[in-house]
């Protein structure tokens, strides 16, 4: 994962499980962008939105929040767009089966290609599992 050229950073969402961990550190702004761009993925399903287009291009997607009312929308810095491109892609093909543990991995294009064939509901379903697969390997350690 890129090292943030930004501080330690928060979305602002007190349920967010990323940013309100204790042990939160500069690549917290890369995961919380990953769950938002999972979230967001969800209703460009629901729109009919092709699930490559989903997953690609996701920086920039975020970057046109940029000064808008969303002030809890991560913004991470054009050089991690395409690691965070990758790693969205690499977490749904993941999450549709794919035992990778690099964005290298030659399966990858088939896994999605598969996955976009689902119906919307499958699609949705699918980016929900790879949000909660992403969020249990940041989950908040617990308190005794």
């Amino acid at each position: 994962m890129p090292r943030s050229t930004a501080p330690a950073w928060t979305c602002g969402n007190n349920a967010c499980p990323i940013c309100t961990a204790p042990e939160r550190d500069e690549r917290t702004m890369l995961r919380c962008a990953i769950l938002t761009l999972l979230e967001h993925g969800r209703w460009m399903a629901c729109d009919e939105i092709p699930l490559p287009d989903i997953l690609s291009v996701g920086g920039d997607y975020l970057s046109r929040f940029k000064g808008g009312l969303c002030g809890d929308t991560p913004m991470p810095v054009a050089e991690h767009w395409a690691w965070l491109d990758a790693e969205l892609r690499l977490l749904v093909a993941r999450a549709a089966g794919l035992d990778a543990v690099s964005t290298l991995d030659p399966r990858i294009d088939k896994i999605l290609a598969t996955a976009a064939r689902r119906t919307t509901r499958g699609q949705v379903k699918l980016l929900d599992l790879a949000a909660k697969q992403f969020t249990d390997l940041y989950k908040r350690p617990q308190t005794a």
